[in-house]
This record gives structure tokens, sequence and C-alpha cells, in this order.
């Protein structure tokens, strides 16, 4: 009777408990049984013997062999639980899944059914013009197409058609434009627990900027939004002298799935247009117009951007017709790098050249003085472009100097402007709001009847 407890026990239960039962099974079964047809046969032994599973009992889980688990007597009273029993019959829940499931799948018949109806309705006025003259205005298939294409571009063109306004007129204006990336090219952010995020300028942008915008318009344009740019255009051009324009995300078209800058919706001469940017899928539909460079990761040694000056003010300089010419010319070789050396053989050539025909001259030239304009006889007379560089980069020190003698008046009136226009703008928002509350006022011939009429003497 203890074996039959005991094996009943450890069919219906996964306990120490139980386990303890088993070892005592296994004990049992070892000793020699006077009747053997009693016995254990080899094949029914438990699981765990047959898998020479050695159970490790503790000695605190040792219990009576009472309180294990028997059947329960007919009329015992069963104790309730929490635990529900499971079922593989379907219920109430499997019902509802299915009937969610099906009426999901109605549901998205239907939007696609009214999504298509939509798409290749009748066209309207405003739809008339836009389609006026193409194929298929006639048909349901036609107007479908033509409703879907027009939505596919709006996902992947920029959210406005020309991007800038008309350029500024003579003497505001710049016969250039220089569409400019920040992140890793202006400036470079890091993180540290100490001090969180800090951003830093790249070593000679102050000059970059202001040097530069005496040939070009400058335009920011980045694939980042404006709300996470804003504090750092804030100490990037505090006055807004020299970035002329920002233009953010939301500029960009998709195209093969990333984002990428189009400078055909700029509104300006693409003869005209130079692109610098650190990723050459950004610039990737007009890549003759564009300078990839490096990106910059805070070095403060960094002098790249700086080697990109004298490239950029000698096509101010001379006044290039196509800019995408002289970019041609530099495919596949690193501009801040290799113009400036480039500048250096050509100087030394025509010092060389100079030279030689002073010394061919013989005394010619001391007899007649110097011929050649900005020679002094001994030295190498000054090339137009170095001239010309001078010429504007005193130009950029004189305006250095008005800025730093003027510049907290000017910050000053532009503050009390800005705060006369805020004030301006709440006042006819609140006289708005009260002329909802009021109503509308009444006609000018009552108003001067009213004002006409005399008024009640005071006591």
């Amino acid at each position: 009777m203890m074996l039959g407890a005991l094996s009943i026990a450890a069919r219906s239960h996964r306990t120490p408990t139980v386990r303890l039962a088993s070892l005592a099974l296994r004990t049992y079964s070892t000793r020699p049984h006077e009747d053997a047809a009693t016995a254990p046969k080899k094949d029914e032994e438990p699981e765990p013997l047959r898998k020479g599973i050695q159970l490790d009992i503790d000695a605190s889980s040792l219990v009576d062999a009472q309180s294990i688990s028997a059947p329960e007597e007919e009329g015992s009273s069963k104790k309730r639980t929490n635990a529900k029993a499971r079922s593989d019959a379907p219920g109430a829940s499997d019902g509802w899944a299915r009937v969610r499931t099906q009426l999901s799948i109605a549901g998205a018949l239907l939007f696609a059914a009214g999504t298509v109806w939509m798409l290749g309705r009748d066209l309207d006025e405003k739809e008339h013009e836009i389609f006026h003259g193409q194929e298929g205005l006639d048909s349901f298939l036609g107007r479908l197409r033509l409703r879907f294409k027009q939505l596919t571009n709006s996902m992947t063109e920029p959210k406005w058609e020309v991007l800038l306004p008309d350029p500024l007129p003579y003497p505001y204006s710049r016969p250039y434009t220089l569409v400019l990336d920040l992140d890793q090219l202006l400036v470079a952010s890091s993180w540290s627990p100490a001090h969180g995020w800090r951003t830093a300028k790249r070593p000679g942008l102050d000059y970059f900027l202001g040097y530069l915008s005496q040939w070009y318009e400058i335009v920011l344009f980045t694939t980042q939004t404006f709300a996470q740019l804003e504090p750092v255009l804030d100490k990037l051009d505090p006055d807004r002298r020299y970035i002329a324009y920002q233009l953010f995300m939301e500029s960009c078209r998709l195209h093969n799935g990333k984002l990428v800058k189009d400078i055909r919706h700029l509104n300006r001469d693409p003869r005209k247009v130079i692109m610098i940017d650190i990723n050459p899928d950004h610039v990737s539909l007009q890549p003759e117009n564009a300078i990839v460079m490096q990106p910059w990761k805070g070095d403060k040694n960094d002098r790249e951007l700086l080697g990109l000056v004298s490239f950029l003010d000698a096509i101010g300089i001379y006044g290039v017709s196509d800019v995408r010419t002289t970019l041609k010319a530099y495919e596949g070789k690193y501009i801040p790098v290799e113009y400036p050396k480039s500048e250096m053989l050509s100087k030394q050539r025509q010092e060389e050249e100079w030279r030689a025909k002073k010394q061919h001259s013989g005394g010619l030239t001391s007899m007649f003085g110097s011929v050649t304009p900005g020679s002094t006889g001994s030295e190498p007379p000054t090339s137009f472009l170095d001239s010309e560089r001078k010429r504007f980069l005193q130009g950029y020190l004189e305006d250095q100097k008005f800025w730093r003698v003027n510049g907290e008046t000017l910050r000053k009136q532009m503050r009390e402007e800005q705060e006369k226009q805020m004030k301006e703008m709440s006042m006819s928002a609140w006289d708005g709001l009260s002329q909802l509350f009021r109503g509308p006022p009444p006609p000018p011939e009552a108003a001067a009847s009213a004002s006409d009429s005399p008024q009640p003497a005071t006591p």
C-alpha cells in the first residue's frame, strides 16, 4: 500500500517531497522480494531511474510520508485555488480574436478601396490646372496613375518647389552661392558625464565665413531639424552677418532611400553654386557642384577649412563663369590640400620666369627702372591674385573694426525693434480676441449719431 501511494504521488506532483518518495521507491525496489511475481519489472521503472538521474535532496525538505497527496475519497471536501484548468477546446477568447482579425482585414480592404476611389475620382478645377495637357485625364486608371505619381513625388521632393527667394539687388547681392553643411564640417559636438553635450567651432570658422561672404551668399543646408540646431545657430552667427539663409531636413528630398540636397530648388544659377559637405550621398544629385571634405572630429590644430579659402576666393577674384569647370579640374583630388600646393608651384614658376627675364634684359631694367607694376626691381612683382586678396582682406578687417565699435549699439536697436514687433503682434491678437466677444463694430453712421447725441448732465 505504501508503494502504491508513493507511485501515485510521483505521477501527480513535482515537488521535493515527491523526489523523496521516488528515492524511497527506488530503495524499496532494490530489496529482495519474497514473491518474484510482485517485483517491479525493469520496463516499469520511474523515468528518472531509467535515465540514471541522481536526486540531491536537502535534509530540510524531508517530511512525513503521510503529507504526500493521495487520491481524495468520495465525499471529501475539495480546497479551491486560483489555478485554472487548461483546456485544449477553443474558448470565447479565441472566438473574439478571430472576429477582431476578420474586422481588421475588412477595415484594411475598405480603406484600400476608398483610397483607390479617391485617387481615381474626377478632377476638380485646381487639379485640371495641375495636370493640364497630361495623358489619362479621361479615364479612371489614368487619373489614378497621375494622382499616385503626385503623391509619391510629394514624399520624395522638398516641401517647397523654390527654397530661396530671388537674389538681392546690387550692391547687396553676391555673384556666387556657397552651400555649407554644419555637423562635423563647421562644428563638432561631444558628450561627457562632467559637462554633458558641448559644441566647438572649427578653427578659423569666423574668418572663413566673414572673409568669403564678400563673394558668396552663404546658405546653411543641413539634413537635421531646426529644433536640434537652434542653440548652435545662435552661437554660430549671432548677428546674422554672414549666413544669409538656413535650410533644414524638410528642404531635402528622398533619393534611393537617402536624404539628398537638390540645388535645382535653390532658385540660383547652378553655374554659380558650390556645395561643401562631408557625406557624398548628400550631394549625389549634383557631384559636379560639390566639394566633399573629411569629417572634423574636434582637432584644435585642424587647418583644412582654412585650406579652402585660397581656392574659393580665387574663384571670386577671377570671376569664374562656371564653377563646375574649375571643380572638374580637381576631380579625385582633395582640394584643401592640393590647391594650396598647386598655387605655390605656380607662384614659384612665375618668380623663376621673372628672374630669367631680368637677367636677360641686363642693365635695361636698372637704366629705365621697373617696367612691371608692383615690382621694386629686386623683388618679383605682386601678382593680380595677391593684390586683390590684400584689398579684400583690408575690407574684411574694416568690417570687423566697425562691428567692434558699433556692434553693441546695433544689437540694442535690433532687440528694441524685435520687442516692438512682438508687442504689436500681441496687441493685434488681443484686439482680435476682444472683437470676437464684442461683436462687429457699429456702422459709421450709427457711431457718429451716438457720439453727437446729448449726454445727461452730471449732478
